[in-house]
């Protein structure tokens, strides 16, 4: 029973991963072309906002599927992705709130980096001492960088793990950020961000000196498709770290969270 478990499970990760993989693909595509609509008529500005709105609700979908899936033992134990990702749309809206939350936050605190070099003379000007203005701005930018990439992320997972799976309960909600307190979450968090993130940036711009635009062209694309790949396995891995923690740290699962019909 245990090796069928394991399998189960296991063809459960496959099978999630193969969804995220080309259905991300696919929306990277339809934005794609969506950039390539034109404009000039009426029909074809309402064509693209209908198209936008289907990809935005797509990618909302998939990740509260992802995240549902993650979240709930049931899920993962059974292999069931389509009563997930079925979860995952009844709390489409509040997901989609909570992601806007999370974005309208971190671009706030990015505009902040236009004034780090006042700041940082500001400071100087007040200590009276201390290093350089231009020290200062620098670590001002890598404060904001830092917590822009690692601490709204960390903050923002286990709530949206809970919110996908439960629903906006603000108890759970909270409970959920109780995996703050654990060094071991955050030691996780930062390596799969940083092989998430820094890994393909480096493989993408990492431009051997081949001869011919042929090698040139296969060397791109092969470096796109890697670090493309290493993306998708650093966030399914990262998903399912967050949302399992957090699942230790609200094990109050009741009938009235998981109905027996979203098993089926």
């Amino acid at each position: 029973m245990t090796l069928i478990a394991m399998n189960t499970k296991r063809d459960g990760m496959i099978r999630i991963w193969l969804l995220n993989f080309f259905a991300n693909a696919a929306l990277l595509a339809a934005a794609y072309f969506w950039l390539l609509i034109p404009d000039a008529h009426g029909w074809q500005v309402i064509g693209s906002i209908l198209l936008l709105a289907g990809m935005v609700f797509l990618l909302v979908w998939l990740r509260a599927g992802t995240l549902a899936y993650f979240r709930l033992a049931e899920f993962r134990d059974h292999a069931t992705l389509w009563p997930a990702y079925r979860r995952g749309l009844r709390y489409l809206l509040p997901l989609a709130l909570w992601a806007a939350l999370f974005a309208l936050l971190a671009w706030l605190l990015w505009c902040l980096r236009t004034y780090t070099p006042q700041a940082g003379v500001w400071i100087r000007q007040k200590l009276e001492a201390g290093p350089p203005p231009r020290n200062v701005t620098r670590d001002i930018n890598w404060l904001i960088v830092l917590i822009v990439s690692v601490i709204m992320p960390a903050l923002w997972l286990p709530v949206a793990t809970t919110i996908s799976a439960i629903g906006p309960r603000p108890a759970r909600m909270r409970r959920s950020l109780h995996v703050l307190r654990h060094p071991s979450y955050w030691v996780w968090l930062c390596a799969l961000i940083a092989l998430g993130v820094y890994l393909p940036y480096r493989l993408v711009w990492w431009v051997p000196e081949l001869e011919g635009l042929r090698k040139q062209a296969w060397s791109m694309a092969l470096r796109f498709f890697g670090a493309y790949f290493i993306w998708v396995t650093a966030f399914i891995a990262l998903v399912w770290k967050v949302a399992v923690r957090t699942e230790c740290e609200d094990v109050e699962i009741t009938k009235a969270d998981l109905p027996r019909t979203d098993l089926r």
